[in-house]
């Protein structure tokens, strides 16, 4: 069965797109979705483009496979994302899983080793724990932008 993606707009601004694993109904207002990213939106007024970009929706919720619910009283807009949108949402999801892969974190361990450290210290310990894994030097390069969709308003900007 092929999957059902849609991008919702909600009462508190967020808006996101998700794969729909199960409907809400009459009896239950929850709808059960998987793999849930924000889709957070730049503007540069001076080129007059519009950057978007993808992160996941709730923290610590990395997992693309982690199921969550969404009360529909709270999406104001729906609607099926484009290819192009989906295509960007279902390689981000991509790069979200080969993360996770590359080196598991272990919050427990984490929890142990940090539980003395100043916020100075704990900040420092993260920073030798993830830098190496997190910050790809080929996204970093400011001449890479494979992964930035730029969308040129035609006319002007209100």
């Amino acid at each position: 069965m092929k999957p059902t993606f849609r991008q919702f707009k909600l009462t508190n601004s967020d808006e996101i797109i998700c794969e729909i694993v199960q409907w809400d109904n009459e009896e239950d207002a929850s709808i059960v979705i998987r793999g849930a990213l924000r889709l957070i939106t730049m503007e540069d007024y001076e080129k007059g483009i519009r950057l978007f970009a993808f992160r996941p929706w709730m923290g610590f919720a990395d997992n693309p496979e982690t199921l969550q619910t969404l009360n529909a009283a709270h999406i104001i807009a729906e609607l099926n994302p484009s290819k192009l949108i989906t295509q960007h949402y279902t390689n981000t999801l991509e790069k979200i899983e080969e993360m996770m892969k590359k080196k598991p974190y272990n919050m427990d361990k984490v929890a142990k080793n940090t539980e003395h450290m100043s916020d100075d210290e704990f900040d420092r310990y993260m920073e030798s724990q993830l830098a190496d894994d997190i910050f790809d030097p080929e996204v970093l390069d400011s001449g890479n932008t494979n992964n930035i969709i730029q969308f040129k308003p035609k006319g002007t900007l209100h």
